[in-house]
């Protein structure tokens, strides 16, 4: 049976590092090679510093795939599109492969992406590098609980990951979807805390929806949820940090589906209809900077077509 990358489904870390990278043309037998190596130093690390929980997350962009991984190719596996309703802009970039390692310890975290990263140097370019970190008890830099009503355990493997009656040759497998988010957090800070959660539809002491009758129906709560109407996960495991320095912070989501459009459709319903102005409040003090689909191949697959 297929192994999955454990980072997909994996519990939260203190601290992350998130890669994005450009191929070199003509590389691409070493690149299958060496992404599949990535498990196994990933693997050495996390028996070597158990109590770090470490996992990774090693991930192909759709314009790459087939040079990479010409026999077989995902289902529905489309680039990232950019959107725009009213003044309300999801922008796309292309990239490659995505790496995001994760772990409870820094120096460790350090450690594996020096490692992997000097496997990968040759053969991938850097183009974007983002340090991200758990902030308090899992709330993002608006200093609410960031999808408090998440999926739990074996729940998350089953929206995560393919299944082998889908896609056998890609079981295991996760489609991937990226963005990040700026906060302008002078603009949020100036809010009440009444006035916030209104915006996000959760107290923000606990994280529990506001009643009913105080619950607005654009509030990041209902435009972002992760469940329909009658309670159902949608197939989308977040695997979302914070990321910050002084003048600029954030989030970075990461979102993890057995359903290629899943994410796409998610996002849709947070910006609303064109003209109707029903989006996410929340949309009004963020700003997406840049977003990419990838898909992650189980550790099976990764380590078959390296020929390891």
């Amino acid at each position: 049976m297929a192994r999955e990358q454990l980072g997909v489904c994996a519990e939260p870390n203190l601290h992350g590092l998130l890669l994005l990278m450009n191929a070199l043309d003509g590389h691409e037998h070493h690149i299958r090679r060496v992404l599949g190596l990535i498990p196994g130093v990933i693997q050495k690390l996390t028996d070597q510093f158990s109590e770090a929980n470490l996992n990774a997350v090693i991930a192909i962009g759709p314009g790459y795939w087939d040079a990479l991984y010409p026999a077989v190719r995902p289902l529905d596996f489309q680039p990232f599109s950019p959107l725009l309703v009213d003044d309300l802009a999801m922008p796309a970039v292309h990239y490659d492969v995505l790496l995001k390692i994760r772990a409870d310890r820094y120096d460790v975290l350090h450690l594996a992406i020096q490692q992997c990263y000097q496997q990968l140097m040759p053969h991938l370019e850097l183009v974007e590098q983002t340090h991200c970190f758990r902030f308090m008890d899992g709330r993002d830099l608006t200093g609410f609980i960031d999808q408090p009503q998440s999926p739990r355990g074996r729940k998350k493997r089953e929206l995560a990951l393919i299944s082998e009656t889908s896609q056998p040759e890609l079981a295991q497998g996760s489609y991937v979807c990226y963005q990040r988010y700026r906060l302008d957090l002078n603009r949020w800070q100036q809010l009440t805390q009444q006035q916030q959660e209104v915006i996000i539809g959760q107290r923000k002491l606990d994280g529990q929806h506001l009643p009913m009758a105080q619950l607005s129906e654009q509030s990041h709560a209902v435009k972002a949820a992760v469940t329909d109407d009658f309670g159902e996960f949608y197939p989308l495991v977040f695997q979302n940090m914070p990321f910050g320095q002084l003048k600029v912070q954030g989030l970075v989501i990461l979102a993890c589906s057995a359903e290629p459009t899943a994410y796409l459709a998610w996002l849709n319903r947070r910006l609303g209809d064109s003209g109707a102005q029903n989006y996410d409040l929340l949309l009004d003090y963020v700003q997406a900077d840049s977003g990419a689909a990838f898909f992650a191949p189980s550790i099976s697959f990764l380590e078959d077509q390296a020929g390891l």
